[in-house]
């Protein structure tokens, strides 16, 4: 065989095992590549997170951190109508201390304090008569020619029938009990005459006296304070109802609950910071931040999971005035509100739009409720 035959044959024999061993390594290379990109279409096509949050209801609630003095002439008169444990200092075992100086009340407080001015008003007649029935039986008592309600016969359950805790001081009130239980009760210290308890009815005498006194003295003044309140009744009505006005447009902050989803295959976290849009117009907005509640439990949405996440804005005091403003004036009215949020991947979420109004929502999905209940009412007869 020629030179130029044996080199055709080795270029064929080359050419076959080329294409024999470009089939393996174009089957391997294939598989490489493959194998690559099976984790990676896993990743953004398969396994990824797929969040949807949906907006389920705003409120604006009133703040406990506003508190005002009762810095009025009107005002001072609710003081004897707020709780006694607001007004002294306490320590940590609850001892009463020394009366606070310049005591600040939340609205809640002033507010039930001016109910229980204007109930003390419609009974003040009834109060008056309790008092001065108070002062003549204790004159009764005191009367040595009075046979039916004699001085020894005197007990603690008298006095306490005369409720003096809603008129004088309760560590007063608690003194005069203590005191008349001593004089009637202590049989460690009694003496007896005859088989009876001897009873220092003198110290008795004396300390009807005090009583006697203090309930005088709390009629006078009683009738002073209450003369003052029927005359300021009004005004004291549009003080309080103008601070309501400065806390509803300043100490308020939205609370925002929100239904969180995640349809994915892997975890993902919403970060604790969102903002909520309120669009008044098509070119005027407020952009408002909120900061999730909990995050560390609320924040992680496993795969095929739902949380319900609440959000909480600052008080409104802190926006900028402008803001301040738009949000006072069209909370309620024709705002619109949507809710962004970010998860730990920068992915930005977008919720639904709804209105910027408190309870509004929940009307919207009730009327929804009855309209599907009348259509099966109607087509199961």
């Amino acid at each position: 065989m020629s030179s130029e035959q044996n080199n055709t044959v080795n270029s064929s024999g080359w050419r076959e095992k080329i294409k024999d061993h470009g089939k393996t390594v174009a089957l391997g290379v294939a598989g490489v590549i493959s194998a690559a990109l099976i984790p990676i279409w896993q990743i953004y096509f398969v396994e990824t997170a797929d969040v949807i949050i949906e907006v389920a209801a705003i409120s604006r609630i009133e703040s406990n951190n506003y508190k005002v003095p009762l810095d009025t002439e009107e005002l001072t008169f609710l003081k004897p109508y707020i709780p006694e444990s607001l007004l002294y200092e306490y320590d940590s075992v609850g001892v009463k201390g020394d009366r606070i100086d310049y005591p600040t009340f939340t609205l809640t407080v002033l507010f039930n304090a001016y109910d229980k001015a204007k109930q003390d008003l419609k009974n003040i007649s009834i109060t008056k008569a309790n008092l001065l029935s108070n002062i003549a039986t204790i004159d009764l008592f005191l009367d040595p020619t009075n046979t039916k309600n004699e001085l020894i016969e005197f007990r603690l359950s008298q006095l306490k029938r005369w409720d003096l805790r809603n008129y004088i001081d309760d560590a007063e009130a608690s003194y005069y009990e203590q005191q008349v239980l001593a004089i009637t009760r202590s049989y460690s210290t009694i003496k007896f005459e005859n088989g009876l308890p001897k009873i220092n009815t003198q110290a008795l005498q004396f300390l009807l006296k005090d009583i006697k006194e203090d309930i005088t003295d709390v009629i006078e003044s009683s009738n002073i304070r209450l003369e003052g309140l029927r005359d300021n009744i009004r005004s004291i009505e549009t003080q309080l109802d103008k601070l309501k006005s400065i806390q509803l447009n300043q100490f308020t902050y939205f609370k925002v609950d929100v239904a969180a989803s995640n349809t994915g295959r892997v975890s993902t976290s919403l970060r604790p910071l969102a903002l909520m849009r309120v669009q008044i117009s098509d070119d005027n907005y407020v952009d408002i931040r909120l900061i999730m509640d909990d995050y560390k439990v609320q924040g992680e949405l496993l795969p095929s999971s739902t949380n319900i996440i609440h959000y909480r804005s600052a008080e409104i005091y802190s926006f900028p005035k402008e803001d301040q403003s738009l949000v006072n004036t069209f909370w309620g009215s024709t705002g619109r509100v949507r809710l962004f949020s970010l998860d730990t991947k920068h992915n930005v979420f977008t919720s639904n739009q709804i209105a910027f109004v408190d309870n509004l929502n929940q009307k919207v999905i009730f009327d929804k409720l009855k309209k599907v209940a009348a259509i099966n009412m109607v087509v199961g007869g």
